[in-house]
């Protein structure tokens, strides 16, 4: 089913969402219709500046998001932490990585939303002025500059941090008093904020254009062509013929989305499903190690401290 969403001056975003799936808002929240799915969207108006919107449910059909931006989206920063709640024994998905999207200048998006899938997330949406006041951003940073002109529509993602993942643990599981329900959230939503700036600060060094919708999609096929093949390392020459882009302009573009390049975005996903498998399939370092195409496992146990700061060995016994 493909839905559009329509936000307008005299109707919010929750109050789009509950229209459009046949519900209502009840105080601050969305319960999905049993023909639709369980669970529920739950919305924020933490100020006339500051929105947060958290997602968990689960559909009993696929369903297709359309968000329409009207002029006032021009305005707003979107950004979207998705997959950062995960149970014990949900299935490990490369495409489903705990990560944050952040969206500038009123991005129209297609959001696709399969069926028999357990969603989640939290949205901030935040006006370009009020992040500017919390920023404070130096007049030389040139990429704060570009991120906060407004003047063209921007993505970026990050695959979050550890710290972030606490802090949304923290909204979801904490049950503060009604009367400071909103302090708290409006804490919680700028400490994400932070967080995520931390991060793409380290992104100064990346020159940032203006990119099509169009070439986004070709973006994030190139992402999933990579995903699909862990145990065999990225060509530049055939993702190149493959996006129909030269390679310079891929590495360009792909740095741009991702913050980092081909071959380390791969690396680290590779690591992430690395430490699942230890983890959850209880496999063993050469076990994994041979799963995901290392031939030499001192290189293996490298990479994987690296990235998460201990052994496989030590992380595998952590976790029994």
């Amino acid at each position: 089913m493909i839905q559009e969403l329509i936000p307008t001056k005299d109707l919010d975003f929750l109050e789009a969402i509950a229209l459009s799936i046949g519900s209502k808002v009840d105080g601050n929240t969305v319960e999905l219709p049993q023909h639709i799915g369980n669970g529920f969207i739950k919305g924020f108006k933490i100020n006339p500046h500051l929105y947060m919107i958290i997602r968990q449910y689960e559909l009993k059909n696929e369903w297709v998001l359309k968000k329409i931006v009207g002029e006032e989206d021009k305005e707003v920063v979107m950004i979207a932490f998705h997959n950062i709640f995960r149970t014990r024994n949900e299935r490990f998905d490369r495409k489903s990585l705990p990560s944050v999207q952040v969206t500038t200048a009123g991005l129209d998006y297609q959001l696709f939303l399969p069926a028999g899938v357990k969603m989640n997330s939290i949205v901030i949406a935040v006006h370009i002025e009020y992040l500017k006041e919390l920023l404070n951003p130096q007049k030389e940073n040139a990429f704060f500059k570009t991120l906060l002109s407004g003047f063209q529509p921007i993505l970026f993602e990050e695959i979050i941090s550890a710290r972030i993942q606490n802090v949304a643990t923290e909204i979801i599981e904490e049950q503060a008093p009604k009367e400071l329900q909103l302090l708290y959230v409006k804490a919680k939503a700028e400490e994400l904020i932070y967080l995520l700036f931390v991060e793409l600060l380290k992104r100064q060094s990346t020159s940032v254009r203006s990119m099509s919708v169009a070439e986004l999609k070709i973006i994030y096929q190139v992402r999933d062509k990579i995903l699909s093949f862990l145990h065999i390392p990225p060509r530049l020459n055939e993702l190149a013929k493959f996006s129909g882009m030269s390679e310079s302009k891929l590495k360009r573009s792909f740095k741009q989305v991702f913050g980092t390049s081909i071959y380390s975005y791969y690396q680290n996903v590779r690591i992430q499903e690395a430490a699942y498998l230890l983890k959850e399939h209880k496999l063993t370092v050469s076990e994994v190690g041979h799963q995901l195409g290392f031939s030499n496992l001192s290189h293996f146990t490298r990479l994987f401290k690296e990235h998460l700061g201990v052994k496989p060995k030590k992380y595998s016994q952590e976790s029994a």
